[in-house]
């Protein structure tokens, strides 16, 4: 019972950071404001890594402007439902047979290689010289 407390209280702190996040992005441009983090890589290097541009893309994207949420970075886009499909099977606590397989197919190893290379590959891409 007490466990139960404990994920009603983790649930309720991850909507509240959400909706926090979500109005600070939806209503602030990241690239108008330096208080908003930078990358390490590209500020130690000037090199963009996979996730560089997220945040201008999520302000984008939070205000309807699909394609500058696109040109800032491409990969926000298809994993932003792929996280949130994630987040809600971490949370299942008791999951269909199907859900399990899913999940193996979805987050399990070769899941996690094939994303490593996406990422890797996409880092490549951004910084080479078109």
């Amino acid at each position: 019972m007490k466990r139960q407390g404990l994920y009603i209280g983790i649930y309720i702190l991850i909507t509240l950071v959400a909706i926090g996040l979500i109005y600070m992005y939806r209503n602030y441009n990241p690239m108008h404001y330096s208080w908003f983090p930078k990358c390490p890589l590209k500020s130690a290097t000037g090199l963009e890594c996979a996730g560089c541009g997220s945040q201008r893309a999520l302000h984008f994207l939070l205000n309807g402007e699909l394609k500058q949420a696109f040109h800032q970075n491409a990969l926000l886009l298809p994993f932003i439902p792929y996280l949130t499909l994630g987040y809600f099977i971490q949370f299942n606590k008791e999951p269909s047979t199907t859900v399990i397989r899913w999940r193996k197919i979805l987050y399990g190893s070769v899941a996690i290689k094939v994303i490593a290379i996406l990422l890797f590959a996409y880092t490549i891409y951004r910084n080479w010289p078109h």
